[in-house]
């Protein structure tokens, strides 16, 4: 059945371009279009993709953003490089936002114990993914189904099926909308006795909240690999942050678009953490 209000969107959308960009702005986007469109259809006939080791199940993949990357191997590519560069094998891993598990499965054939790594994903969109491509990788990470979150025991928010886009800073009206339990990063380490690790980050916004609620449990990670997320809380705030983990003893060591990777100069060779004992 013909949905009139998105035809109506649509007519409008491609009216405010035309006047915008002219003709050739409509034809460009319209180009942009009929290309993505195409590259889904192939992207649906793909059984399954294999990055760096790391075999994907593409046939329940959702149409979105996220099918395209990994059709394209495009999926992930600056945490594809950075963490085989420089991710500490001998320590242990808390990843935030795992997503449908591609760098926790690489990240885990690293690790000198592959059961110290616990994975954090609020999505429940993704989380059958997440533990698909784990169980058919033959990884062993602990997959934990929370939302990084201060000051509140849950968090409601709306998850999307483009695995990719979700945050829980979103709040848009919406049918779709979950609520789950919060967690910090200081219970995460305290449960599982980690005196220093690698953290991998990649939480859509919610960097800024951890960051500037944990910074003396930040201060136990050798390593951090975090994406930052200017398009959601400004690039002022991520200015901020950045400065705030330079202030906890951290230096930037390498960069690649929005992904950067952090060193702990404060952390022994040893891989203990100057403020671990704090958290006892």
């Amino acid at each position: 059945m013909l949905n009139f209000g998105n035809v109506t969107r649509k007519v409008f959308a491609a009216y405010r371009v035309f006047n915008a960009e002219g003709v050739l702005g409509v034809t460009t986007r319209l180009r942009g279009r009929f290309d993505v469109h195409m590259r889904m259809r192939a992207a649906r006939k793909v059984a399954s993709v294999t990055l760096d080791g790391c075999i994907v199940n593409m046939k329940r993949i959702p149409s979105s953003k996220t099918k395209l990357y990994l059709a394209d191997e495009n999926y992930e590519v600056a945490e594809r490089r950075l963490v085989p560069k420089y991710l500490d094998p001998e320590l242990p891993v808390v990843e935030l936002g795992g997503c449908i598990g591609v760098i926790a499965c690489i990240t885990n054939r690293m690790l000198k114990n592959p059961r110290l790594h616990v994975v954090v994903e609020a999505n429940p969109f993704a989380l059958p993914f997440l533990t698909e491509t784990r169980d058919n990788n033959q990884c062993e990470f602990e997959i934990i189904s929370e939302a990084l979150a201060y000051g509140v025991p849950s968090i409601t928010f709306r998850p999307t099926l483009d695995l990719l886009a979700n945050s829980v800073q979103e709040k848009d009206e919406g049918k779709r909308f979950v609520t789950v339990s919060a967690i910090t990063l200081r219970g995460l380490v305290t449960k599982r006795n980690f005196d220093s690790f690698n953290l991998i980050c990649d939480i859509e916004g919610s960097e800024w909240d951890l960051v500037f609620n944990e910074g003396d449990v930040l201060q136990m990670a050798a390593i951090i690999v975090l994406e930052t997320h200017a398009r959601l809380i400004g690039e002022a705030k991520t200015a901020q942050l950045l400065a705030k983990l330079e202030d906890l003893g951290f230096r930037v060591v390498d960069q690649e678009d929005a992904v950067i990777v952090l060193r702990n100069l404060m952390v022994t060779k040893s891989g203990a953490s100057a403020n671990a004992a704090t958290l006892a």
